[in-house]
């Protein structure tokens, strides 16, 4: 086995070398940490920090705004249930080979208006939270929380848009 090892000196070491590699990124992989947070949300915490931090919350007032998040979700979970089915059953409409455009448009009425309920909802959430500022505070929490709707509200993919192949002109002959 020595002799093997001794007259192809190179390749061992670069047999070693290649399975020290792969130890180290099977424990880079294993040992690494996931993302903490969903794309466009804020990470769990993150608005009770910019609060507590950026507004100035004081125990009590994160107290509050603890218990109006916890409420605010529980009256959000059958509308996001409620919007899941709306939309399943507007695309179910795919699978009919003829569908009257009064059913389309009555479909996507039913998404709409279950979009509107939610955007209802989480103003009011947020008129709450602004009540309990003081007002000193409401300023900055209304520069806070301009800056976690537009992070909710964020462009479903990052960069510029891609080129669509079929939007293509072609070119012109004059």
């Amino acid at each position: 086995m020595r002799e093997a090892f001794a007259k192809h000196k190179v390749l061992s070491v670069l047999v070693i070398l290649l399975l020290l590699t792969n130890l180290f990124l099977v424990c880079f992989i294993v040992w690494k940490k996931p993302e903490e947070h969903s794309k466009g949300r804020p990470p769990r915490g993150e608005v009770m920090q910019l609060l507590e931090k950026e507004v100035g919350f004081s125990k009590e007032q994160l107290e509050s705004y603890r218990q109006l998040k916890e409420q605010h979700w529980e009256r959000m979970k059958p509308s996001f249930g409620e919007m899941r089915t709306a939309k399943d059953n507007f695309y179910k409409l795919l699978n009919e080979s003829s569908v009257p455009d009064s059913v389309v448009n009555a479909s996507a009425d039913s998404i709409a208006f279950r979009q509107k309920q939610i955007d209802i909802q989480t103003f009011r959430h947020f008129q709450q939270v602004r009540a309990l500022c003081t007002a000193e505070q409401q300023p900055r929490f209304d520069s806070v929380v301009q800056m976690v709707l537009k992070k909710m509200n964020g462009p479903w993919r990052k960069g510029a848009p891609r080129e669509d192949s079929t939007r293509k002109t072609p070119a012109s002959n004059h």
